[in-house]
């Protein structure tokens, strides 16, 4: 039997391209810490701690639990943790209730939901 290898780090964070496709997600679990750059094309879950900067085709989710340090653009972004850096969506984003953001926000649609906490300026794209 030969042994299998985990994809290079910088594979798994921009995807294996169109053979993964846009369909296909990536996690960061808790109790991971990544500092640097993430880029892709596929969903994105953040369970852990993303420092740096996040730049994805598809849509990501700071889970419950999940910190982000980051300048972030993506198709859409749900934030249900906490982010601090100014993001942007393509189409829309969405603070849950125990959400933070604190940054500048610009989207085609921003949802606060009641008890989401945003500090920033907040600027809709046409």
């Amino acid at each position: 039997m030969g042994k299998e290898t985990e994809p290079a780090p910088n594979q798994m964070a921009a995807g294996a391209g169109a053979a993964q496709g846009r369909g296909s997600s990536s996690v960061v679990s808790r109790g991971i810490c990544i500092e640097g750059e993430l880029e892709g094309v596929q969903n994105l879950t953040i369970e852990g701690r993303v420092k740096g900067r996040i730049h994805c085709k598809g849509d990501v989710v700071v889970a419950a639990g999940g910190h982000v340090e980051a300048t972030m653009v993506a198709n859409n972004i749900t934030i249900q943790g906490r982010v601090d850096g100014n993001i942007e969506a393509q189409e829309a984003v969405e603070i849950h209730p125990d959400g933070i953001l604190i940054g500048d926000c610009r989207a085609r649609s921003i949802q606060i939901q009641e008890g989401a906490r945003f500090e920033g300026r907040s600027d809709i794209l046409k």
